[in-house]
């Protein structure tokens, strides 16, 4: 397909493209591969934003509309920008909220796979994981809902929060909502709520696009308070918004936040002013991808971001390019003085080029290698960095290129810039390699691209401040501080962020300016920063995993911090779903115990028992968690039974909830069976047992050997474990026996012979 064609090949491009597609806030029934209005229609959509300081926290609230009598699933997908950070997801069942709970990644996936046996379906929100099929799908979340009932209505909360980055003292704002796979969604009621707050003050503020006319309600030097309502709203371009900062001089503004109880957290943010440069010739060696992954909105793109930054080189600049796919293909041999005549031949040999095959990130970076020499050179590479060919492997493709970056002299060392494209972009694999004197940046398949296409080609032929870093004294009393922008241009903000473990005076210095600011012992304000900060340690223990592969002890530190500071990561989920669920309490009759632990907002718990009685939940403060004793009638039958709770948090706001609890009288039923009926002395047996779900452990035992505990295998479906015959062990047959408990300590049992032969 030749790439000035692509836009006559629509129903071919979809073939190849659909499945790589993420669109904001799109529900599309389980049964169809596109949204289907007709069957699930979003009745009302709101935004409520708020950017404090450069920080956006985004609230988003959709519900959708059932007009089929039949119940429903539904998978949600949506793309996040660059920098964002999912802190809150909720689905609701009728009036009741189910928030989600971050769980271990497989974890979730298991109890979700569990759940739907029951005939219950939660929503399950994930990130793409840190393997070469998965990494590149990072920015793509989805979740998975059901039931949305006949007639009725299903409500979706989804809470991220962004840094937005100041490029020449501007920045912009924008939240997904243009579709880029399927057709423009209709909301029947639409709402936008923006507040941006900052330090500094506020110049030539702007909505971006026509489609959602923003009323200003407020609008002060360091305030903009805006909003929009509208019915029947096509929701055609991502909502949008720009503004400038007043800066002539280096600015230093110190955030603090501390609750009681915890560590202090600070953010260091240092507003650079503009300066000029003298220009000095630059040779750009560019990298273009022509594979069939770089298709529709990513390929206007690419192509758009190529053009840009070649008609912006001057007579003085040399260039040349690069076309890859499976193999790569130099246009020029060497680079070019960048005349009209040259620039206009390159980029007609892009439009006469076909997209086809795969991507070979390698081949590209191995032939601009060959041809830089010489200082202030430029490998920029323009596209998804989906690689599918060469080494595909994203830590060893990125230290591949590392190497042979660094076997060049000192003086030819290019500057690896990296312009990444599309929802499906591999931005593991992008931000290594423009971590080789460089820059990264990315731009959703849908979302204005002007923006931040001219800050990253205003970075080319300019270079970063040098020599800049944070000191923070006394230094005792500062930890685990991370810097948030790898490189930082003049007209940009560079930030900081760390704990600190005492109140008291601080000085902080960044470049020549410095802040005198006393460090509070407890202090509200900037509730991001705890978030903020546990981001950056995340990241770098992601960083540290894809230079030296995973280990126990990181792993389980991000996992930890993810469901501390509650935001998703490769190794965690959310799994909306009752609490109850994930923890269901089996009980005999006459048990007298509930507990729930719940969110550290709620102040009071109220339990409605099925069986007509009402308690009030007692909070112990050292286990954290609420409790009442309670007696179930001794004539309970057998089977599952909900607690309708009533919580109630600080500002008096009403949750309904239900915990489950099973009365079970019944013994576990335990089904054993082994791989062979004799074994010698010395072998291992391999056990597969099947029991009761509501078994908690299984046990094997025998006469002479140490007892084997069996653990829940998904790939075999089954309960496994090993048990070793002793060596000693006398010839003749036992008896294997095997014990399942479950959480009302009601024990089945099961006996098998096993034949010991010398």
């Amino acid at each position: 397909m030749m790439l000035r064609d692509v836009h006559r090949h629509a129903i071919l491009g979809l073939l190849f493209a659909r499945w790589l597609s993420a669109d904001a806030g799109i529900l599309i029934p389980a049964d169809k591969t596109e949204p289907d209005p007709q069957r699930l229609a979003l009745a009302e959509m709101e935004i409520d934003a708020r950017v404090d300081n450069q920080v956006a926290r985004v609230r988003v609230k959709q519900i959708f509309e059932n007009r089929t009598a039949g119940v429903l699933e539904g998978k949600y997908v949506f793309a996040l920008p660059a920098r964002a950070l999912v802190s809150d997801f909720a689905v609701w069942d009728d009036v009741v909220r189910i928030p989600g709970v971050i769980l271990e990644r497989r974890r979730a996936q298991e109890i979700y796979e569990q759940l739907r046996w029951q005939s219950i379906d939660p929503g399950l929100l994930q990130m793409g994981e840190r393997d070469s099929d998965e990494a590149r799908r990072g920015a793509v979340f989805s979740a998975r809902i059901v039931p949305i009932p006949g007639h009725g209505t299903k409500r979706l909360e989804m809470e991220y929060h962004e840094t937005v980055p100041v490029e020449l003292l501007q920045s912009l704002f924008a939240v997904p909502l243009r579709p880029e796979a399927y057709r423009v969604q209709r909301a029947a009621k639409f709402r936008i709520q923006l507040e941006l707050i900052t330090r500094h003050p506020i110049q030539d503020f702007q909505n971006v696009g026509a489609a959602y006319a923003l009323k200003i309600d407020e609008r002060t030097a360091n305030r903009v308070r805006a909003s929009f309502t509208g019915t029947n709203v096509n929701l055609s371009e991502d909502f949008a918004v720009k503004w400038s900062l007043a800066g002539g001089k280096d600015r230093l503004e110190v955030l603090t936040h501390r609750d009681a109880g915890e560590p202090g957290f600070f953010q260091a943010s240092l507003l650079t002013a503009p300066v000029s440069v003298t220009a000095q010739p630059r040779t750009v060696i560019a990298l273009f991808d022509t594979s069939l992954s770089m298709q529709w909105e990513k390929l206007d793109k690419s192509f758009r971001a190529l053009e840009t930054m070649l008609r912006g080189l001057t007579a003085n600049d040399k260039f040349s390019l690069i076309l890859f796919n499976d193999e790569a293909k130099a246009v020029q041999t060497a680079p070019v003085a960048a005349t009209p005549a040259a620039v206009d031949a390159a980029l007609e040999a892009v439009r006469a080029s076909r997209l086809r095959g795969g991507t070979n990130v390698q081949a590209a970076l191995e032939a601009a290698l060959k041809q830089t020499s010489g200082a202030n050179t430029y490998v920029v590479l323009i596209g998804d960095g989906g690689s599918t060919r060469g080494i595909v492997h994203n830590s060893k493709l990125a230290a591949w290129y590392a190497d042979r970056w660094k076997q060049l002299p000192v003086a030819s060392r290019p500057s690896s810039y990296v312009f990444g494209i599309g929802d499906d972009a591999n931005l593991p694999l992008l931000k290594m390699l423009a971590r080789q004197n460089g820059v990264f940046e990315w731009v959703r398949s849908t979302e204005p691209v002007e923006f931040k296409l001219n800050a990253f080609l205003s970075k080319i032929g300019r270079r970063p401040i040098e020599g800049l870093s944070l000191k923070a004294e006394p230094t005792a009393n500062f930890d685990m501080i991370y810097r948030l922008d790898e490189a930082v241009f003049s007209g940009s903000v560079g930030a900081w962020v760390g704990q600190y473990k005492s109140a008291g005076a601080a000085t902080f210095q960044l470049g020549t300016q410095q802040a005198s600011v006393s460090l509070p012992a407890q202090e509200a304000a900037a509730e991001h920063l705890p978030r903020t900060w546990a981001k950056a340690r995340v990241d770098a223990l992601l960083e540290k995993i894809d230079r030296d592969g995973e280990d126990a002890a990181t792993i389980d530190e991000i996992i930890a911090l993810s469901r501390k500071y509650k935001f998703v990561t490769p190794y965690t989920s959310f799994l909306a779903a009752p609490r109850s669920l994930l923890r269901p309490r089996l009980i005999r009759p006459g048990d007298p115990v509930l507990r729930v632990r719940t969110d550290e907002s709620i102040v009071s718990v109220v339990a409605m028992f099925p069986f007509g009685l009402v308690k009030p939940l007692r909070f112990l403060k050292d286990e954290n968690i609420w409790q009442t004793r309670f007696l179930a009638p001794s004539d309970m039958t057998d089977g599952t039974y909900q607690v309708n709770m009533i919580l109630r948090d600080r500002e008096g706001r009403v949750y309904r909830e239900q915990k489950s609890f099973v009365i079970a009288s019944k013994p576990p039923v335990v089904k054993v069976n082994l791989d062979r009926a004799q074994y010698h002395r010395g072998e291992t047996v391999k056990l597969r047992v099947s029991a009761s779900a509501t078994s908690r452990t299984i046990v094997a035992r025998m006469q002479g050997a140490t007892p084997a505990y069996l653990r829940w295998n998904a790939e075999m479906k089954s309960n496994t474990g090993q048990l070793v015959i002793p060596s000693h062990l006398p010839a003749g047959r036992y008896k294997l026996m095997v014990n399942a408990e479950d959480f009302a300590h009601n024990i089945g049992t099961q006996e098998v012979n096993l034949d010991v032969l010398p």
